[in-house]
């Protein structure tokens, strides 16, 4: 098991990692989701026998830790320190691509479904599954949040 846990570990750490730091915008935070996810597939790992479903249970136990953060008074808190800092001191970032700038710029759910089709790959009935919404609605926000990329994008080229 537990050279098969490894295995899977490295194979969606990267995406688990990336989906966590979308929705948190701080590194720090998303490494500790990433942890917990991880530690919660190690608990239930022999529960599961297709890949695929553990990939998708990862990234929606991943949308809920983050979710549960994002919402915690912690994080609340620590968001307003944060904001003020910022207003005072300049910092660069590294990954500093237009339109991953653009993309922090979304509503998580905008964000979510970009990321989770463009970046992971997923097609749209199973991001409906994963995120537990009708594939109508997958379809207008990613729809939507390209529009809005767009209009993000623009505004800063001016």
């Amino acid at each position: 098991m537990d050279n098969e846990f490894i295995r899977i570990y490295h194979v969606y750490k990267n995406d688990i990692l990336r989906l966590a730091y979308s929705y948190t915008k701080n590194l720090s935070d998303a490494e500790d989701i990433t942890q917990e996810v991880f530690i919660k597939l190690y608990d239930n790992f022999n529960k599961f026998s297709d890949e695929e479903y553990m990939k998708k249970w990862c990234i929606r136990v991943t949308i809920n830790k983050c979710k549960n953060f994002v919402l915690s008074s912690w994080h609340k808190k620590i968001s307003f320190i944060t904001e003020k800092e910022e207003n005072t001191i300049s910092c660069e970032r590294s990954d500093s691509s237009d339109i991953l700038n653009a993309l922090f710029k979304l509503s998580p759910k905008y964000r979510m479904v970009i990321i989770l089709y463009y970046y992971s790959g997923y097609k749209v009935k199973e991001i409906a599954d994963i995120l537990k919404i009708k594939e109508s609605a997958v379809k207008t926000r990613l729809k939507r949040g390209r529009e809005k990329l767009q209009e993000i994008i623009g505004k800063e080229n001016i």
